[in-house]
């Protein structure tokens, strides 16, 4: 038996486009002589739809689209879309063939934790079921179920059991799972662990393709009864995988190494990020630093380096080697390169302000003319230019607040802002290790600095600061937890506060894109007003 995995990329609320891309794998799967054809979750509508299910005549447009698929089905196919009975919705699978919807299956479990607020608009399915169909002259029975159906052990419902006790023949599951660190081997452990319970065969077709902050990785998997892997789907491309059930040949997992799946992440978040909102170029600030840098390799493999814009801003504080070092960076990417100084620009600013701050020591109001300023610039020139500003901020920096509101922060897109300093060094490194040089080293080995003052390097220890930071954030640990396995209590007390505190810079942020278990954005949310101190004791 021949199955179809086909990993697509649909465009939220672009029916036609989602329409002929699901028909486009269809033929093809035909012609590979599939006997069923598996896409992912609400492939119809794009994922996540939110509260777009609320427009009017958007699920109804939906229901259109199912109806014209299912119609021309001949070979027995699975996709996702809305239903809608009674005024409730329900998040679906179709399974169609013989010309005609034949079933329908609603996925039981709803997710309602971080980055998923499925409740809010869909009511659960009231069990699970398995669905027959003609393959080759005889009836097989699947089991279908959607995306969190199979994380299951964090539920009284167990979907995948319950479909083996009703005779199913095969497990198949249509996703729509996010990306984010280790996610393959936790879907390849849950899969391995239902087919070691259930005996069954398993199937799992992933989205691929971005949607705001969110990036779906693909990935998806197959497994023989017998737990055995029989294809794999690449990570972050679209791919029609075939597989067959009664093949005895098996495939090794292929796991990539850590940084090049979050780089390859960050390039499709870019790219899908601009081809759906219709932009194709990109400016953004070149330091001299890392951030910058690792952002500035980033786009150029995700847009083409002939659509990427890097403008150095310098100032009276800037350094020489940050310069030389933006310079050569725009040469080893082959990109746009520009100077653009600031310091009459400051200094106008300054003169304004003159009388106004008359008697008083200059502090960080000064220090963030200069960054405004900047910010500015670049956005003066996406005006002019239609380039997207792409703001250079990592994690570390917006969780302690170590970042100028409409200055630095500026942008349409945050790019690195889901990873930590560590992880900025760490990819910086791992695109040296693939393209030799292609990051300056002084960029990476010269102490950061935001070049606002004389001397000035950044106040804190990364190594120490941002593995905290990841712990409070990601983790969820208390001071006391962090302070018991040994850190600072001043440390960690300050860095809780600064976290705290600068929630409303972040609210104002940029979209950023999602590699962590924990970002900030839909998936954190924590109030501007907020007296908690945080458990010490």
């Amino acid at each position: 038996m021949k199955i179809a995995i086909c990993q697509i990329n649909p465009i939220v609320g672009d029916f036609d486009y989602n329409h002929n891309l699901l028909l486009k794998y269809y033929k093809n799967s035909i012609g590979l002589n599939a006997d069923i054809i598996v896409y992912p979750e609400l492939v119809i509508s794009g994922y996540p739809p939110q509260d777009l299910l609320w427009e009017d005549g958007f699920v109804d447009q939906n229901l259109l689209i199912l109806n014209e698929i299912a119609s021309v089905s001949s070979t027995p196919l699975i996709f996702g879309f809305v239903r809608k009975e009674n005024g409730r919705l329900f998040n679906s699978a179709a399974v169609c063939f013989d010309g005609k919807l034949q079933s329908t299956t609603d996925k039981i479990l709803l997710p309602t934790y971080d980055v998923f607020d499925e409740e809010r608009y869909f009511t659960s399915g009231d069990e699970p079921k398995v669905v027959p169909i003609p393959v080759k002259g005889k009836q097989v029975n699947l089991g279908v179920q959607i995306c969190e159906d199979l994380w299951d052990h964090h539920y009284d419902c167990k979907v995948s059991q319950i479909q083996k006790d009703q005779g199913a023949d095969i497990l198949i599951n249509i996703s729509a799972s996010p990306y984010h660190e280790g996610r393959l081997l936790k879907r390849k452990d849950l899969i391995q662990e239902k087919v070691k319970d259930t005996k069954l065969p398993f199937i799992y077709c992933n989205m691929v393709g971005a949607q705001d902050e969110l990036i779906f990785d693909g990935e998806s998997l197959a497994f023989s009864s017998r737990g055995d892997c029989l294809g794999q789907g690449k990570a972050f491309e679209e791919e029609l995988v075939l597989i067959d059930l009664e093949s005895d040949h098996v495939v090794e997992l292929k796991v990539k190494p850590r940084e090049e799946k979050m780089f390859r992440a960050l390039c499709l978040g870019v790219s899908d990020y601009f081809k759906k909102t219709g932009h194709t170029e990109a400016v953004l600030g070149l330091s001299g630093g890392i951030d910058s840098a690792l952002v500035a390799a980033i786009a150029a493999d995700a847009l083409g380096a002939e659509n990427i814009h890097g403008i150095s801003l310098p100032s009276k504080y800037s350094s020489d080697h940050s310069l030389s070092d933006a310079q050569t960076l725009a040469d080893n990417l082959s990109i746009d390169y520009r100077i653009i100084p600031i310091q009459e620009a400051v200094e106008g600013l300054e003169t304004v302000l003159h009388p106004h701050f008359l008697g008083m020591e200059p502090n960080v109001a000064e220090e963030n003319i200069q960054a405004r300023a900047r910010g500015n610039l670049l956005m003066a020139l996406s005006n002019k230019f239609g380039w997207m500003v792409l703001s250079t901020g990592n994690k570390t920096e917006l969780a302690l607040g170590y970042c100028t509101l409409y200055g630095d922060m500026s942008g349409g897109l945050a790019v690195i802002s889901d990873l930590s300093k560590s992880d900025v060094y760490a990819l910086a490194k791992w695109v040296n290790f693939e393209n030799p040089g292609r990051i300056p080293e002084g960029s990476i080995s010269k102490p950061p600095s935001a070049e606002l003052a004389p001397d000035q390097v950044d106040p804190f220890d990364y190594n120490v600061v941002s593995p905290l930071v990841d712990a409070i954030v990601e983790d969820r640990k208390s001071p006391a937890e962090l302070i018991n396995d040994g850190s600072d209590s001043d440390l960690v007390n300050s860095i809780y506060r600064k976290i705290q505190i600068n929630e409303y810079k972040r609210r104002q942020a940029a979209p950023g894109l999602r590699v962590s278990s924990k970002a900030f954005g839909v998936g954190r949310r924590i109030p501007i007003v907020n007296h908690f101190k945080g458990k010490n004791k």
